[in-house]
């Protein structure tokens, strides 16, 4: 009798504990779930090392840059480097700190996919405060967009969000959240918009 009586405590414990945990690991969801993720800019753009912050279509670039561009060119290596400030803000509203531990990325342009990456160092969320995630983005222009010194400065001004051009250029976010149960990975992807082609 004794020892059934000890069973069936154990069993409610351990029913319990997964209960608690499972309230815990909705909560920590949840918590993420309600973090609003926006893009609060773009720094320190360079395309073959040319800065192009202050660039904003391809009669700016003096005759130095184009030089150095089209010995990238030659070489088939024009390499983009930007940093993107994605900020991630946890409402007031919001009891829970948003732990984020891991998130993956990609870089889409007019839906194709062109570089992904991922962040291991963790972030929290406080309820009602905003906080940068910085995300560095390196590819190869070429690669993507061909030799043409136009297209390419094109293609860089719109992955830098700093034109409409025509492509329509997107970051995809996939977070990771710490539960009590272990790192779970965001269910549904969010997605921001860098740049879009004009309305016409």
């Amino acid at each position: 009798m004794e020892r059934v009586r000890r069973t069936k405590l154990w069993r409610t414990g351990v029913v319990s504990l997964v209960v608690i945990l499972g309230c815990a690991t909705a909560q920590e969801i949840v918590a993420l779930r309600q973090v609003q993720f926006h893009l609060n800019g773009v720094t320190d753009p360079r395309v073959a090392g040319i800065p192009i912050e202050s660039v904003h279509s391809y009669a700016d670039l003096r005759p130095a840059d184009l030089a150095r561009l089209g010995v990238s060119i030659a070489a088939g290596d024009v390499p983009l480097q930007l940093t993107l400030q994605v900020e991630g803000r946890n409402p007031e509203t919001n009891t829970v700190t948003a732990k984020l531990v891991a998130l993956d990325w990609s870089y889409l342009v007019d839906d194709r996919e062109l570089v992904t990456g991922s962040l291991s160092e963790p972030y929290s969320f406080p309820p009602g405060k905003a906080r940068d995630v910085p995300v560095l983005v390196r590819l190869n222009l070429v690669q993507a967009f061909g030799t043409r010194r136009r297209d390419l400065i094109d293609a860089a001004l719109a992955l830098a969000g700093k034109n409409a051009s025509s492509h329509r250029v997107t970051l995809r976010l996939a977070p990771t959240v710490d539960t009590p149960l272990g790192p779970i990975r965001y269910p549904v992807p969010i997605t921001l918009e860098i740049s879009a082609p004009e309305a016409r």
